[in-house]
């Protein structure tokens, strides 16, 4: 998408009249909009019948995952996010997880969690990570001009949603 192009077209104005601009934003992204977002793309999913996510503050996040398997019980996941993205040379939000409760339970989930495997474009897990790349979640939705006016962009999470803190400019 082109967004000076779509900007021009809505407003008749051309965003190079306001180079200089800058916006600080603060915006709230709650629990049920993830969770509304997710199961919307868990539909016809082979290995999951669902994800619920539930924000804590301290930048943590409980997962919990439905398995298909009826023999699995349902997965509790901790996500804590441990690196923002450095934009624009590292446009990628790093997450640890695991499973502090899961004892023995740990050693059975880890293939029914292979599903991790299979992530959309711009999300990956290697062992206990998994990187969210911006740029290509952007661009997969036809939004990749957009990352060229954010000049930070940091995630964090409190008790009902998580808090996207950006920094724009033209």
């Amino acid at each position: 998408m082109d967004i000076p192009a779509l900007f021009r077209e809505r407003t008749g104005l051309d965003l190079r009249e306001f180079t200089g601009a800058a916006v600080t934003a603060e915006i709230p992204i709650s629990d049920e909009l993830v969770n509304r977002t997710i199961a919307g793309r868990l539909a016809d999913h082979p290995h999951v019948t669902g994800i619920r996510v539930q924000a804590q503050d301290g930048d943590t996040c409980d997962v919990q995952v439905v398995p298909r398997a009826r023999i699995l019980p349902p997965i509790r996941i901790v996500a804590r996010i441990e690196r923002q993205p450095q934009l624009p040379e590292h446009p990628v939000l790093l997450l640890r997880w695991s499973m502090p409760a899961a004892g023995a339970l740990a050693m059975f989930a880890a293939p029914a969690l292979s599903f991790f495997k299979a992530m959309p474009p711009g999300i990956q897990m290697d062992r206990d990570h998994i990187a969210v790349d911006i740029q290509q979640l952007l661009t997969a939705r036809g939004l990749g001009d957009a990352l060229t006016f954010v000049r930070r962009l940091e995630v964090h999470t409190r008790a009902g949603g998580f808090v996207a803190r950006v920094d724009l400019a033209i």
